[in-house]
């Protein structure tokens, strides 16, 4: 390890999404590729992989520990939903919200996660008033609450700003983040490129999009150049995805902001290459960014590119994921 490092290789199953949803690996398969890779902290997704979601019963409950011990897993995060628009029906209450963050909590007590990563929609504010409420809860299940800082949010925001500032007032030990390394995307990511070339849109407009992009220009301004040349849904829906991936902005030392307050990481990427380098996302600069702050727990690999290749080959999750973890192993001084 290098010195001072006190990160671990983990990987959330949301990475064998593609071959799960197809049946191609079972949620056993799952734990058993990341044992051979050396990964040791799962984060799971209990909607789609735990049987009678959120209670399931307790056979089931044996069965995962049994899983864990059998392949030498450690529980490092459980990922969660709150559905603040109840299927885009109406607005959820924050008393309904608070309830099923704390059914959430239940259930990760059960299965030994001690972190949850709750979203709560693409809403553009912190949710104070649901996090301020469930404090309690977490405290007595003693499940800390680290809500996922996701692109296109920056480090220096006023989003981040009012959750420091909650941690702050309560002191509490139950909250913090879940920031997730598309944060400092530096490309517009060639699978991207590629897929919404299949779809159609137009290599002029994508050139006109790609200069927009990395000149930072409005979104607004993005999408009314794409319409002013007679640009069709692909090349609209192309013209948010690149300014979305594209995050020049964050600056990884800037993970020393809250890094105290930093309980689980999500490894993002969305392609390896063979000689196991993520061309988009630039981790000899992130790890030892993530080291010198003082960031400990699980660095859980999150494979993202398979919507992106889905339509045109077939995906390999496990090898993308066995490539990030050569690289991780390799900036952590493993090996």
């Amino acid at each position: 390890m290098r010195e001072g490092a006190k990160l671990k290789r983990g990987v959330t199953l949301y990475s064998y999404q593609e071959e799960y949803y197809t049946r191609a690996m079972t949620l056993e398969d799952c734990l058993a590729e990341m044992a051979c890779i050396g990964a040791e902290g799962v984060e799971i997704l209990p909607e789609q992989m735990v049987p009678g979601y959120p209670n399931p019963p307790q056979s089931w409950v044996d069965e995962w520990f049994q899983m864990l011990e059998k392949y030498n897993l450690k529980p490092a995060c459980m990922d969660t939903f709150v559905d603040t628009t109840c299927g885009g029906h109406r607005e959820m209450s924050t008393a309904e919200a608070v309830e099923t963050l704390v059914t959430h909590m239940k259930l990760a007590d059960r299965l030994g996660f001690r972190v949850i990563r709750p979203t709560t929609g693409p809403v553009p504010d912190a949710a104070i008033d649901m996090i301020q409420q469930v404090l309690p809860h977490a405290e007595k299940y003693d499940v800390k609450v680290a809500v996922e800082i996701h692109a296109p949010t920056l480090l220096r925001s006023q989003f981040i700003d009012t959750y420091l500032e909650l941690i702050h007032k309560t002191g509490t030990k139950h909250f913090g983040f879940t920031p997730d390394m598309g944060l400092f995307c530096r490309t517009i990511p060639r699978i991207l490129v590629e897929h919404f070339q299949r779809r159609g849109a137009d290599p002029a407009i994508m050139e006109r999009v790609n200069a927009a992009v990395f000149a930072r220009r409005p979104q607004e301004e993005i999408g009314a150049d794409i319409a002013n040349m007679g640009g069709k849904e692909a090349d609209q829906i192309y013209g948010f995805m690149a300014n979305y991936y594209y995050q020049p902005e964050n600056d990884p030392k800037d993970i020393s902001l809250i890094a105290p307050y930093v309980y689980n990481i999500h490894g993002k990427f969305y392609e390896m290459t063979e000689d196991c380098v993520e061309p988009n996302i630039p981790y000899d600069t992130i790890i030892p960014a993530l080291i010198d702050a003082g960031c400990t727990g699980y660095i859980n690999s999150e494979y993202e590119g398979q919507r992106l290749t889905q339509d045109a080959f077939e995906t390999d999750s496990c090898e993308q994921v066995r490539r990030h973890h050569l690289m991780m192993a390799r900036l952590l001084g493993e090996i």
